[in-house]
C-alpha cells in the first residue's frame, strides 16, 4: 500500500557514488571560491572514474584551463601546456580543440620568452661581474 510512496533511486545513488553531473559541480563550485587546487583534483576525478562521460573532455580542458588561470597562485604554464596539447590529441573533434590550439600557440610563446628572459638575465649578471672586475683593475 505504501510502495507509491517511496521515491525510486538510481543504483549509483544507493551507493553513494555522486556521479560525474555531481562532481562538475562541485568542481565548478570549488572554482567559484578559488580552490583551484580542489577543482583541478575534483575535475581529474571526472577524467578518471568517467572517461566516457560526456563532461570528462570538458573536465580534461578545465585542467589544463586552471593550470594557466591568472587568479590561481599555483598556476603552472608548463602543465597547461602539456594538458591542451594532450586534450587536442584525446579529443580532436571536440568544440574546445580550438581553444586549445590556441592555448598551447600561446603558452609555447610565453615559456620560451620566460626561457629568454632567463638567458638573457645571466648574460648581463655575467657582463656586470666583468665590468666590476675591469673597474678594479683600472683602479689600481
Amino acid at each position: 500500500m505504501l510502495v507509491g510512496c517511496v521515491p525510486v533511486m538510481h543504483p549509483s545513488e544507493s551507493r553513494g557514488v555522486a556521479g560525474p553531473d555531481v562532481d562538475l559541480q562541485k568542481a565548478v563550485s570549488f572554482e567559484k571560491e578559488k580552490k583551484y587546487p580542489d577543482a583541478i583534483a575534483v575535475y581529474r576525478k571526472i577524467v578518471t572514474d568517467y572517461p566516457q562521460s560526456p563532461v570528462a573532455a570538458d573536465a580534461f580542458f578545465a585542467i589544463a584551463y586552471l593550470h594557466a588561470f591568472y587568479d590561481n597562485p599555483q598556476k603552472d604554464y608548463s602543465q597547461a601546456l602539456a594538458g591542451f596539447e594532450d586534450f587536442d590529441k584525446r579529443y580532436p573533434n571536440h568544440e574546445k580543440v580550438q581553444d586549445a590550439k590556441n592555448w598551447v600557440a600561446v603558452l609555447k610563446l610565453m615559456l620560451d620568452a620566460k626561457k629568454e628572459n632567463n638567458r638573457l638575465r645571466k648574460s648581463i649578471e655575467q657582463l656586470e661581474k666583468v665590468d666590476i672586475r675591469h673597474e678594479e683593475n683600472r683602479r689600481r
